[in-house]
């Protein structure tokens, strides 16, 4: 359980381009003991997860929903290797992101 809730906040920061120590600061925590929090060697006190979630802009749910965390790397490999291999689908994805204001 520790491991996978470790993933799961390591996927969200990242999606949140934040970084291991300025989640800690928000959270009132030691940058090294967030980090054993992510590499699934400790687990929060239940007032840092509510924190967490604040931070992170998710509901506290969502920080247990471990469910797609293997499906994500399969998805992120499918992605890399078809863009890889195909320029129409590499300036597809390109535009859409674009549109999306993500690039």
């Amino acid at each position: 359980m520790k491991k996978l809730f470790g993933k799961r906040l390591r996927e969200l920061r990242s999606q949140k381009g934040l970084t291991q120590e300025k989640v800690a600061e928000y959270i009132g925590i030691k940058p090294e003991n967030y980090s054993r929090i992510e590499n699934g060697l400790s687990f929060p006190k239940p007032e840092n997860i509510v924190k967490i979630s604040k931070v992170l802009n998710v509901e506290i749910a969502e920080l247990f929903q471990f469910s797609q965390l293997s499906d994500y790397n399969h998805i992120r490999e499918q992605i890399i290797k078809k863009l890889q291999n195909d320029t129409d689908a590499t300036m597809l994805v390109y535009k859409f992101l674009k549109t999306l204001g993500k690039i």
